[in-house]
């Protein structure tokens, strides 16, 4: 609003668009009912990183909070968002350089310890655009295009987010949420040694597995 931020809060751009077209009585963000004028995109981390700290920046001050980070790294990268949390606090000593609780637009970009280096690290360029490998011929590929961050085991965010883009319901809303709760209900039943995440052996595991869950769904559909 006013060439500004409106709120902290990052909506998928289509939908941010729909509730700007949509809304009565003014527009509101629907999380916390700020208004605002119009929508725009952030850009990606990766592309253009001034232009990235400038519009995560919500007031304008040349320095980033973690509730602004966590925010935008949430929406826009395929984190396991509890872990990531957890570790947000020692993250935050490494980036933020000078000590005083802000990154800063140096300290964002430093090679070293910034933020940017952060996420070219653990989330480079790759597989975004692939074309996500045939699970009935390959398991052990989908398995590993889905492992975003590399760590051998499948999360429950990874999960729902392969789900969603192997069955195409990334345009259904509806069918989106309803496909997380889906798979928070059955995860004890796949997630044999009850760790929190899914082993590609676990996966793999003929007639009990995962895997086969996602293919016979797929046969039915």
């Amino acid at each position: 609003k006013g060439g500004k931020r409106a709120c902290p809060h990052f909506l998928h751009l289509r939908c941010a668009e729909t509730v700007s077209q949509s809304s009565r009585g003014g527009k509101c963000c629907p999380i916390c009912r700020a208004d605002f004028d119009s929508v725009r995109p952030i850009p990606a981390i990766l592309d253009d990183p001034r232009a990235w700290f400038k519009a995560v920046d919500l007031n304008g001050d040349g320095k980033l909070t973690q509730r602004e980070v966590a925010e935008v790294l949430k929406a826009q990268l395929p984190i396991d968002f509890e872990r990531f949390q957890e570790e947000l606090p020692q993250l935050w000593s490494r980036w933020d350089i000078r000590g005083d609780d802000v990154v800063s637009e140096e300290e964002f970009l430093d090679p070293q310890r910034g933020l940017l280096a952060y996420v070219q690290s653990h989330f480079p360029r790759k597989r975004q655009q692939d074309e996500i490998p045939d699970i009935k011929t390959d398991r052990e590929a989908w398995f590993s295009h889905f492992d975003y961050d590399g760590s051998g085991t499948l999360e429950e965010d990874e999960i729902v987010r392969a789900l969603i883009k192997t069955f195409r319901l990334s345009e259904d809303n509806r069918r989106m949420a309803s496909m997380k709760d889906i798979v928070h209900a059955v995860w004890g039943v796949f997630d044999f040694d009850q760790s929190g995440s899914i082993l590609l052996s676990e996966f793999c595991k003929p007639g009990d597995g995962l895997a086969d869950a996602i293919i016979a769904a797929m046969d039915g559909v």
